[in-house]
């Protein structure tokens, strides 16, 4: 019985590979941008980081007025924040199309490019903008609790880790040695 499972597990493996190779060949675009993947754009770091935060605000302890200003908040500023970044990937895509079409005029690439830098702005602004009114909802003190340290260094959780667990072994042989001191 054993020797009919092994290859047949082996076979089912193999099989359900070979099918994920064949599906992830197939969803490879050709050439430019296909319309059903345009039609799914979603915003991009503004929009996520913005949403993510509004997402915390349910961990904190907020009262109804306090709750419903956060959601409003959150609608609003998400939308303008999502469509600008749209706004400017569109515009991504407008000057890598003119960039691969070979023959371009300048002026009009440094328009799209002044348009990207412009609806990056906005997206920009925009966060920083419903980042204040979150915080004046919220209070500062809860604000604080909401926003994580951006970059840690490595090193330093390693050390910290490493100290931690020092105390940590320090504490147990001083227990084991007020053990053997008091059965002594």
């Amino acid at each position: 019985m054993r020797s009919v499972i092994l290859p047949l597990l082996i076979f089912m493996l193999t099989a359900g590979i070979a099918i994920a190779e064949k599906q992830d060949k197939a969803q490879v675009p050709t050439e430019g941008f296909k319309k059903e993947r345009v039609v799914r754009m979603r915003g991009g770091k503004y929009s996520r980081m913005f949403l993510s935060l509004v997402h915390k605000t349910k961990t904190l302890n907020l009262n109804d007025e306090q709750k419903d200003q956060v959601n409003k908040i959150g609608k609003e500023y998400a939308q303008i924040i999502v469509d600008n970044e749209n706004q400017s990937r569109s515009s991504q895509r407008e000057f890598m199309q003119q960039l691969q079409a070979g023959e371009f005029d300048p002026s009009q690439l440094k328009t799209l490019n002044k348009d990207i830098e412009a609806a990056n702005l906005k997206a920009a602004d925009s966060f920083v903008d419903g980042l204040s009114k979150i915080k004046n909802a919220v209070g500062p003190d809860n604000f604080a609790k909401l926003v994580p340290l951006s970059r840690v260094d490595r090193n330093a959780l390693v050390k910290l880790r490493d100290e931690k667990s020092k105390e940590h072994m320090e504490t147990k042989e001083a227990a084991k040695q007020e053990a053997t001191t008091k059965s002594e």
